[in-house]
């Protein structure tokens, strides 16, 4: 199914014109931060600035806090669209940054001329049922690319998501896990894991690949507003097996619970509903 976007600008002009030449679409030279907007207000929106200053560094993209105003401008842009647009209440507002036009080979230019994307889409519908009742988790065969140094940011090369999303999408199931070299678990195709096991909640490790998801980054933040310490650690799969329950978070959908995992059912554990409850008054999930 395709999603049109409600509105395209390239830079600050009206237009889904890019230059064949650049370099996000050649060699995913870029970034991105796909933003959840509720009644005209973004609840990560912070966490998803910090995340894509530590991107701007990690790609040296340019003076960092030069390019996070102007990231602050174009969610600003598309915020005031979305004003004109009443029945967009709840939407999603999608900032790409490339390093621009290159010319050939990887090498990128000395002064590139970055290239700002700002889309809107109507807000993504999914069944109440996945968070209420849970979700069953698709363990998948591709595994994810160590590389420390693009560990956490949301870089534009997605292929290692692209590949597990096709896989997932063969099995029906909603979520699918993906693991490392080592066989460790990482993080979903779309979202961040939580494992509980008995009064800890656990969220792997990221150092080596993965995204640091806005709402995990808030809820390991955010002990003393929720009431429940999250701490990272290596989780292998047979730590998720055993576990008492598991959770998918993401900050689109927010929390949902995994009632079945590689063949094994898990109750929704307690903790869901008490996150499940915090982001519901705080962020309106």
């Amino acid at each position: 199914m395709k999603t049109r976007a409600h509105l395209t600008l390239v830079n600050e002009l009206e237009t889904s014109a890019i230059d064949i030449a650049d370099r996000g679409l050649a060699y995913g030279d870029g970034l991105f931060e796909t933003l959840r907007v509720v009644d005209g207000k973004i609840p990560l929106l912070s966490y998803h600035l910090e995340r894509f200053k530590r991107g701007t560094k990690a790609l040296d993209l340019g003076e960092t806090e030069m390019l996070a105003g102007k990231f602050e401008r174009y969610v600003g842009l598309a915020l005031k669209d979305l004003t004109k647009a009443a029945h967009l209440k709840r939407a999603i507002i999608k900032v790409i940054l490339t390093r621009g036009q290159g010319g050939r080979g990887y090498a990128p230019p000395d002064e590139p001329e970055l290239n700002f994307i700002t889309q809107v889409f109507e807000s993504p519908e999914f069944p109440e049922t996945n968070s209420a009742q849970g979700i069953t988790l698709h363990l998948c065969d591709h595994k994810l690319s160590h590389q420390p140094v693009l560990a956490g940011i949301k870089h534009l090369n997605r292929l290692d998501q692209v590949l597990a999303s096709k896989d997932l999408a063969k099995s029906g199931y909603e979520e699918g896990l993906m693991l490392d070299y080592k066989n460790n678990v990482v993080e979903g195709t779309k979202s961040n894991l939580l494992i509980f096991t008995g009064k800890d909640i656990i969220t792997p490790n990221i150092s080596g690949a993965g995204v640091a998801g806005t709402l995990r980054q808030y809820l390991l933040d955010n002990a003393a507003l929720t009431g429940l310490a999250l701490r990272e650690a290596e989780i292998s799969i047979e730590d998720s097996k055993s576990a008492d329950g598991l959770a998918v978070i993401n900050s689109v959908f927010g929390l949902w619970p995994v009632k079945e995992f590689a063949g094994k059912r898990y109750a929704i554990h307690k903790n869901c509903g008490i996150i499940q409850s915090h982001l519901k008054t705080s962020f309106s999930y």
